[in-house]
């Protein structure tokens, strides 16, 4: 993403955003297939970890050294397996600000200076059956 960045290896979910050029972009925009790519399914365990950092307004922080997005509830904190153990500690829901920027959550509305300085080919590279990436 910059000369670099992300300092060690960074894995995200595909719908993560990534700041670059001013634009908050899901991480599965950005695979190339090399230095972005998806992780299989087969080298994940059956259960993992996914840690989430909630700020007061969704904002940008560095994660390995690049920047990226806090979390912002858009597909329901209720589905995490902590929630009823976030209920108990800060009541209901909040709504969380998200950040005045834009988001790009497909490769094809990619900025072509993005796509030409990451090595992103449209048609090379789908979806994975699963919505992690790795190896920023």
């Amino acid at each position: 993403m910059a000369n670099g960045l992300p300092h060690s290896d960074l894995t995200v979910t595909a719908d993560h955003g990534i700041v670059i050029d001013g634009y908050v972009i899901n991480a599965a925009a950005l695979v190339n297939g090399s230095s972005i790519d998806w992780i299989p399914a087969a080298a994940l365990e059956r259960s993992f970890a996914v840690y989430h950092i909630e700020t007061e307004a969704h904002d940008v922080i560095l994660a390995n050294g690049a920047p990226a997005e806090t979390f912002v509830d858009a597909a329901t904190r209720s589905h995490f397996d902590n929630y009823q153990e976030y209920v108990d500690l800060y009541g209901a829901d909040r709504l969380i600000p998200e950040i005045n920027r834009p988001r790009i959550s497909s490769r094809r509305l990619l900025p072509e200076a993005i796509k030409s300085r990451l090595g992103i080919e449209y048609e090379r590279y789908g979806r994975d059956e699963l919505d992690l990436v790795s190896n920023f």
